[in-house]
């Protein structure tokens, strides 16, 4: 089977989403997205829908770019390139919740 654009598409990569409520930071809530194997491929929305949306849209074009600059694209599961924990642990929650 060729890896092409449709094959990656249809792969089951794991997405990390968050929440992210209005602060003295940002002056509106939104919702934060990555794909977990896929580093670079994150996106933001004003709904979790948006985000949805806006994850496939990002996640086409890593596919694209790197099928026709003939990168290297990790297989879903492959967590060689995973971020370190204690970036994942942030995105999930704060460090200190997860240290304890």
């Amino acid at each position: 089977m060729s890896k092409d654009l449709a094959y990656y598409m249809t792969q089951n990569y794991n997405a990390i989403t968050e929440y992210i409520p209005k602060n003295h930071n940002n002056h509106s809530d939104y919702y934060f997205g990555l794909i977990e194997e896929l580093p670079g491929c994150h996106a933001f929305g004003n709904t979790m829908i948006e985000l949805l949306k806006e994850i496939e849209v990002v996640k086409k074009k890593y596919f694209e770019l790197r099928l026709k600059d003939g990168e290297f694209i990790p297989e879903s599961g492959d967590m060689s390139l995973r971020r370190p924990s204690r970036v994942r642990v942030r995105l999930l929650g704060t460090v200190e919740e997860a240290e304890e």
